[in-house]
């Protein structure tokens, strides 16, 4: 079978929704697709990744009836299909199923990213239909399979605008309820030419009824936050505290970032207190492009991102970041932890015991390795001018890639850099080059560095201490590129602690890949 079966309509039974599953075409087809890539050494085995062709944003992120559910632009059928909604499902935000498809195009070229909301007795789904508008779709049945688009969509078209943008440019969206009405923002730009001179914005619109929106104006500007050609797609607005709201979005310039903030519900003015970037180097080259995101039913603010290749397309394309939990620290900065749930991946454990290094050592983690694994380590970086570990490290170190703390401090610089090297990373003819993912990271004085490693075949994300998290695509080629080793340069850096875990695959066709 080479095209996606049609589409079907499933009985509002959560029994005989269950049970269609289980047959289902589509998900037949999607099984068989991931059987034809089983073969791929760079498919991950526990990051969400598409059946076949192209995955791209992450769209709609949320729990409905216990159960998690994300959306995200996919081309079924080549990669130059029509952009549909993909569909998964888990438990737990972390082992996925394929769904049958969730929103087709019809009235608009592609259905682009979006996002939802959660009501009592449903689940309102918000998108971009290009070259029309703004387009609501809603679903009510226990397993989000059948989705009714609005009759009027595009609830809030494209309308014609003067060369600065003006009235306004509509684009992305995402949508909340607030004192009985509905909320709406429009993520897109200003005042130029994207990527080039732009100024993001993001306008609010207001409904009661979702049939009819008024546009209230920005709710924010991007003012100093964002460089010159920055816009904000991709808007995900939510409460992260008692007092305080995310901007979580992307710009076409930069990648995800975040602005924390104060939200006005009177004047609906968003006033911002910091900003931070999650993608810190070229766009598109391996790194974390955008976001979704959701309040689970236990109250914590879970985000999701796609991630996009660093090597030729080869049949299928990206993948999804692992499910981090969004909090603020005593000082209103971000807070960014893997949700615990990724604890239910572990298998095997292994520790390393205490290394000490001198300048300009390193030290082979005899037994640690492996390709499909989680680590904590802990770090006293004591004098060195950079330390940290090689993963993905081959035999004879012509492949590795380098996760390290460097002292770039200086009078003119206030912070040090947490740093993913993949200079050295693969052999492969195919890798795209790029430049090193480095993020500020300041350690207090007496602070250890703690690293929370996940790599996946093709992927590493590291959490550090709780306040920076890179994310990078890798290929290794060789078989020995499984080793890890611990280094410190210019200066002595000690190695406290060390923890590995070999996690489980979340897809039946690779695991056998386990543990290797």
């Amino acid at each position: 079978m080479t095209n996606l079966p049609p589409k079907l309509s499933y009985n509002p039974s959560e029994s005989k929704q269950w049970a269609s599953i289980e047959n289902d075409p589509q998900i037949e087809f999607f099984k068989s697709a991931r059987a034809d890539h089983s073969n791929d050494p760079f498919r991950p085995l526990f990051h969400l990744s598409p059946p076949n062709h192209v995955m791209n944003d992450p769209n709609g992120l949320c729990q409905w009836n216990g159960l998690f559910h994300i959306f995200y632009q996919y081309r079924p059928n080549s990669p130059d299909d029509a952009v549909h909604w993909g569909h998964a499902m888990s438990s737990d935000c972390v082992f996925w199923q394929d769904m049958p498809i969730a929103l087709y195009p019809d009235q608009e070229k592609d259905c682009y990213s979006g996002q939802t909301l959660v009501e009592r007795d449903r689940v309102i789904a918000i998108y971009h239909g290009t070259e029309k508008g703004n387009a609501i779709a809603t679903a009510t049945d226990p397993l989000l399979l059948n989705w009714n688009k609005h009759p009027n969509n595009p609830v809030i078209p494209i309308v014609s605008t003067d060369p600065s943008g003006s009235p306004y440019r509509v684009f992305d969206p995402c949508i909340w309820k607030e004192n009985g009405s509905y909320y709406s923002l429009s993520g897109t730009f200003k005042n130029g030419e994207r990527s080039l001179d732009c100024m993001a914005v993001d306008h609010l619109f207001k409904s009661e009824n979702l049939d009819e929106w008024d546009y209230l104006g920005p709710l924010i500007e991007s003012g100093f936050f964002t460089e010159p050609g920055e816009d904000g797609a991709v808007p995900n607005f939510l409460p992260i505290s008692e007092n305080k709201h995310l901007l979580l979005f992307f710009s076409h310039k930069r990648g995800s970032q975040y602005i924390i903030g104060e939200y006005d519900r009177t004047s609906h003015k968003f006033n911002p207190d910091s900003h931070g970037r999650m993608t810190f180097g070229p766009l598109l080259l391996g790194r974390l492009h955008a976001p979704s995101a959701t309040i689970d039913e236990s109250g914590r603010l879970i985000a999701i991102f796609n991630v996009k290749e660093g090597i030729k397309y080869r049949g299928w394309s990206d993948i999804m970041s692992l499910p981090r939990q969004l909090s603020l620290n005593e000082d209103n900065s971000l807070k960014i932890t893997p949700i615990k749930e990724l604890e239910h991946l572990r298998t095997e454990h292994s520790t390393y015991p205490e290394a000490d290094l001198t300048s300009n050592e390193e030290v082979i983690l005899n037994g640690m390795g492996g390709k499909s694994i989680e680590i904590f380590a802990e770090i006293d970086t004591g004098t060195a001018a950079e330390c940290g570990l090689d993963v993905f490290r081959s035999n004879d170190g012509k492949e590795k890639t380098r996760i390290s703390f460097i002292k770039t401090k200086t009078r003119f610089n206030q912070w040090d850099t947490i740093q993913i090297d993949i200079s050295n990373s693969s052999l492969h003819k195919d890798k795209i080059s790029s430049p090193p993912e480095s993020a500020p990271l300041n350690l207090d004085k007496s602070e250890s560095l703690k690293l929370r490693i996940y790599i996946d075949r093709s992927i590493v994300e590291v959490f550090a201490n709780d306040r920076q998290c890179l994310t990078i695509r890798t290929y290794p080629t060789l078989e020995s590129s499984k080793n890890i080793a611990f280094f410190s340069n210019n200066g002595s850096s000690k190695l406290i602690s060390f923890e590995k875990w070999n996690l489980q695959s979340i897809w039946p066709e690779l695991n056998s890949q386990e543990g290797k």
